[in-house]
Order: C-alpha cells, then sequence, then structure tokens
C-alpha cells in the first residue's frame, strides 16, 4: 500500500492521537489527591508520625510523614481502596505540648481504609491512641504527676528480683521506697507481707496485710496472706477461718485449698477435708500431695478400692516424690 502526502499526515495525526490519549489516560490514573491530618487521643497535631498508604493494585507504597500540624499529603494515587497507616517512632512529638507525653510508652498504630478517586478527595483525619503505663492505667493520671513511670517500673523489677533471689531486706526496702512514692499503690502492702512471711516475720507480716485491707477492705491477697502466716504461727483457728475467706474467691491457690484439708484432717473431719483435698486437686491434677491425703482418706473410711486408684495416680503423676514412694509401697501391701 502507498501513501500519498496526504495520507501520511493523516497516519501520523492519528498516530499521535491515540498516543496522547493513551498518556492521557495514563496521566489521568495516577492524579489520585488527599491530605490527611493526625492528631492524639487528647485532639492535638502530632508531628513526625510516619504516614504510609498502600494498595494491592499499586506496586509501591506511599510514603510520607507528618509536619508541625499534624498534616500529610499524596498525589499520584490510583482510585482504588487504599490503606493509609500511621506509624509513630521515637520522632513523634505532641506539638500542642512540643514534649512527648511523660506517662504513655508509645501509641498505637492507626489504620484507616480510604476509597480513592481521581482528583481532590475528603481529607483523613486519623488518631494515634497513646500506650498508657500499666502504674498509670492501675492507679490513674494523678498518682504519677511529676514521677517517671519508666524508672518506678525499673525500681519495681529490682525488687522483685531481689525477692526471687532470697535478699528479702532489700525488696522490703524497695517495696517501702515505692510505696512512698506511690501512696495509693495498695498491693506493695500485699508484697511487703509475702516477703516477710519469706523471712519468717509473721506478726509483721499480718501487720501488713491488714494495712492493705484497710485501704481496700476486700483485697483477697491480703486475707490469703494473713492465712498462711497463721497457719505458719500454728494459730489453727484463725487460719482456719481466714483461708475459708479466701478460698470463697477465685484468687484462692492449691495451696489455700490444702492447707484447709490439712486443718480439718488434723481434727478428724475427714469429709470436709476431702472436699478440700478435691478442690486443690481440681487446680492441679498433677499435684500429688492432695492425691495421696485422698487415699488416706479412702483408705480410713475403708474404701480399699478407691485408696488404690488414689494411690496409683500419686504414683502416675510423681514417682520420684516422697508421697510417691509412700503410695508405691502401701499399694504393694494392699491386697
Amino acid at each position: 500500500m502507498r501513501f500519498g502526502p496526504i495520507g501520511v499526515v493523516r497516519v501520523l495525526v492519528s498516530a499521535t492521537l491515540v498516543v496522547g490519549l493513551a498518556a492521557g489516560v495514563a496521566f489521568g490514573q495516577q492524579q489520585g489527591r488527599i491530605a490527611g491530618f493526625v492528631e492524639d487521643d487528647d485532639g492535638n497535631p502530632m508531628e513526625g508520625v510516619s504516614i504510609h498508604a498502600a494498595t494491592p493494585g499499586w506496586p509501591r507504597t506511599f510514603e510520607d510523614v507528618t509536619r508541625a500540624d499534624g498534616s500529610f499529603a499524596f498525589i499520584g494515587l490510583t482510585s482504588d481502596e487504599w490503606t493509609f497507616t500511621a506509624v509513630c517512632e521515637d520522632a513523634c512529638v505532641d506539638s500542642h505540648t512540643d514534649k512527648i507525653d511523660d506517662t504513655a510508652i508509645g501509641y498505637e498504630q492507626a489504620v484507616t481504609p480510604w476509597r480513592i478517586t481521581q482528583g481532590r478527595n475528603p481529607p483523613i483525619r486519623m488518631t494515634m491512641i497513646s500506650i498508657r503505663h500499666p502504674f498509670e492505667i492501675a492507679l490513674g493520671e494523678t498518682a504519677l504527676e511529676g514521677l517517671d513511670p519508666q524508672a518506678l517500673e525499673a525500681e519495681m523489677n529490682r525488687a522483685d528480683e531481689a525477692f526471687a533471689d532470697g535478699r528479702f531486706d532489700e525488696a522490703i526496702a524497695g517495696y517501702e521506697s515505692l510505696l512512698g512514692q506511690l501512696p495509693t499503690f495498695h498491693m506493695l502492702h500485699v508484697q511487703i507481707g509475702e516477703t516477710l512471711v519469706r523471712k519468717g516475720e509473721y506478726q509483721a507480716a499480718i501487720d501488713a496485710f491488714e494495712r492493705a485491707l484497710a485501704e481496700d477492705s476486700e483485697n483477697q491477697e491480703a486475707q490469703a496472706g494473713i492465712a498462711r502466716a497463721k497457719l505458719s504461727m500454728g494459730d489453727f483457728d484463725g487460719a482456719s477461718a481466714e483461708l475459708e475467706a479466701a478460698a470463697g474467691s477465685l484468687n484462692a491457690t492449691k495451696e489455700d485449698l490444702y492447707n484447709l484439708g490439712e486443718l480439718e484432717f488434723a481434727k478428724g473431719a475427714v469429709d470436709v477435708a476431702a472436699g478440700w483435698y478435691e478442690r486443690a486437686a481440681a487446680i492441679d491434677p498433677n499435684w500429688e500431695k492432695p492425691l495421696f491425703k485422698l487415699a488416706l482418706v479412702a483408705l480410713n473410711k475403708g474404701d480399699i478400692p478407691g485408696a488404690k486408684e488414689y494411690f496409683q495416680r500419686v504414683v502416675d503423676v510423681g514417682p520420684n516424690s516422697p508421697e510417691g514412694a509412700q503410695a508405691q509401697a502401701t499399694l504393694n501391701a494392699l491386697p
């Protein structure tokens, strides 16, 4: 086929129009524009927040960082469902106070899906929710006024480590120091009481637990602590009353229930004792102590098959324990 000059011009013009149209379509697909703002949970603008915009239909992620007024902007987004993610890193600053919130230990990511069309889109407003320190959550913001929660947490960890290592005087000094700074942190009285029990200073421990109860009359940990201290002192009647109160709570430990069984067993109330042993075994089916006592209760009542069943369970869960050895010897002797 042969073209004259006019034909050639027509072909060139047509090709130019097609290329221009294609370029216009491609250009138009990338003109989605959007602006947004990031604020904290008090409504203050956040500066330095990293904003990431992504969609499965686009091969790369757009990124921006918020300015002093909390603003960010993107241009060149395709028409699609986009996900905008705000991430607060070390550089994040509350522009209202010009400093990082002292009681916050960070901010949660804010994720907002948004439909983008070509041209200008409605602005996005994203809120960064501050992650509060556990001390603030437990005690309230006013309790930490003027204090560094991270430093308090480090001090608490040092006291806990001293307690775990058996350095009880050091642990008590640490807990008392914290209590001086956080007088409403009543659970520190309980921790001091637990430490004094470990030291064998039972009356001082009871005094500490009672200080906790004076602030919170339903403090179940303090009630259970008093019961254990009285049991260690040989005050079985007092321990029994306290343990029964603790056993009625969700915080009763297997040791609390077992100790109640021991008190009743010593008084000859074997059926009542068996009930406490069963509750202790229900909390920890692999604890040989209550199972061994349940075997003795069955043996005391003349229930040989029941006793043998419990003794065998003791051997199964604690073959190397003193209870396991006694259970095996008893099984060998029973008919």
